[in-house]
């Protein structure tokens, strides 16, 4: 939220001023501070005010972890794990065999991980820097959902890691349903956002109030929904206009349901 905010406010600022990207948490560290995007949330929808503008520089520090929380290093798993799906099948092992050293902070076992989310983030970003030519869109994996959960809850219930493991869920089950992803790698990838104590669940929350705040996604084109959706870990491919029955469909999977939610 810091570095969002910092970055937005200097791409502004005198109409654009130098800033440098120092991340202290997890998430921010391999994910946010990295690819120029920063942005603030309306009430409506997240990152609809923004712009692209890189930091100066981007300095990671992993000292800095050991001042976080465990939920907060749970959170920002959910981006890791991210990478690992769209991009990188060795770091999808790499974290699932290397659970106990992660979470414990290990030096060597996060300088790996580290590097490695970095580095893919970095090589796509490269790429399509304002996500232009359709490379970067894959980096939301997870966020389409995601994004709706967040904004439905009035950015309180979620963290927007916890929220990202959902919405990753519910995207490979909408891969599944089409056909496109295996039961058995779909049944890992929820496996491992469980391993880290991530939410696979949605409690207390209309799915009315979701799919009205999915429909305000900015990253929709001419109100047609695109999906980052993976093939096999380590592959995906981004899927426009999924029928609502079926999105529908695989939240109310991943909910803990009342009559109320279903409504």
């Amino acid at each position: 939220m810091v570095g969002d905010l910092v970055g937005f406010i200097a791409s502004i600022y005198k109409r654009g001023t130098a800033y440098v990207q120092i991340p202290t948490t997890l998430l921010a560290q391999i994910d946010s501070s990295i690819g120029g995007k920063t942005a603030i949330d309306l009430a409506v929808a997240k990152n609809l005010v923004g712009a692209f503008y890189q930091p100066k520089i981007v300095i990671v520090d992993t000292k800095l972890l050991r001042t976080l929380p465990k939920r907060q290093l749970q959170s920002g798993m959910a981006e890791a794990i991210k990478y690992a799906v769209i991009k990188y099948k060795a770091l999808f092992s790499f974290l699932k065999n290397n659970y106990t050293k992660i979470m414990r902070l290990d030096k060597k076992a996060l300088a790996y991980m580290e590097e490695r989310c970095i580095r893919i983030k970095a090589g796509v970003v490269a790429k399509d820097e304002q996500e232009q030519k359709g490379v970067r869109t894959i980096l939301n994996f997870g966020h389409t959902v995601g994004h709706a959960l967040e904004s439905a809850a009035g950015y309180r219930r979620y963290s927007h890691g916890e929220a990202i493991a959902i919405g990753m869920t519910c995207a490979s089950r909408i891969a599944q349903h089409l056909g496109l992803l295996s039961d058995s790698d779909r049944s890992k990838i929820e496996e491992l956002i469980e391993l880290f104590g991530l939410p696979k669940q949605i409690k207390s929350l209309p799915i009315k109030r979701i799919l009205n705040s999915l429909a305000r996604d900015k990253k929709f084109i001419h109100a047609k929904n695109r999906f980052v959706l993976p093939t096999r870990i380590g592959t995906v491919i981004v899927k426009k206009n999924i029928p609502q029955n079926l999105i529908r469909q695989a939240i109310l999977e991943n909910m803990v349901r009342t009559r109320e939610d279903i409504s």
